[in-house]
């Protein structure tokens, strides 16, 4: 599943949203401060970043600003989360290249379909999303085959189909 970088000085939002996050199936890493966030950053490239834009160290508005400029982060999808609510932050942020911005507080769920939303538009998910995983089930889209542990599993068309929503949609109720 995707990787998800947050950058977020406040312990507690930072924890909700790794939460949150990790609890429909994501990979989620927290940092609260730019620095570690760069360090992280130099090892590996995140899916998407959830980046709050008062940081103790480096204001998040320069922080998407510099991500925009490297070759590694041009296209990774950054969702601005602030407190910051005036039309001119929110506008300062998306004209410097958020792809989105999220005022605090926020709703949990709202949170989760706007990181969906932002990832199914991103080319660079869409290719790993080919391998869905949720504790020892593998769905494999390309093969349309499954596994449970290391075993393979036989599936009907609509048992497949049903998994595979349920997977993409691990932690939200559906109604399809």
């Amino acid at each position: 599943m995707a990787l998800i970088y947050v950058v977020e000085d406040d312990k507690n939002i930072q924890e909700i949203e790794t939460f949150a996050l990790a609890n429909v199936g994501y990979e989620v890493k927290g940092f609260d401060s730019a620095m570690d966030f760069y360090e992280a950053l130099n090892d590996t490239t995140p899916d998407l970043i959830l980046l709050d834009i008062m940081l103790p160290d480096e204001d998040g508005l320069s922080i998407v600003k510099k991500l925009r400029t490297r070759q590694d982060t041009v296209l990774v999808p950054v969702i601005m989360v602030t407190a910051k609510t005036t039309e001119i932050d929110k506008v300062k942020g998306l004209d410097l290249g958020a792809d989105d911005y999220i005022t605090k507080p926020f709703g949990v769920m709202e949170l989760i379909s706007r990181v969906k939303a932002m990832l199914r538009r991103s080319q660079k998910s869409q290719e790993k999303d080919k391998v869905l995983k949720l504790g020892n089930i593998v769905l494999d889209r390309e093969k349309h085959s499954v596994t449970v542990g290391k075993e393979p599993v036989e599936l009907t068309y609509k048992e497949y189909e049903l998994l595979k929503l349920l997977m993409t949609n691990a932690g939200i109720v559906t109604t399809e």
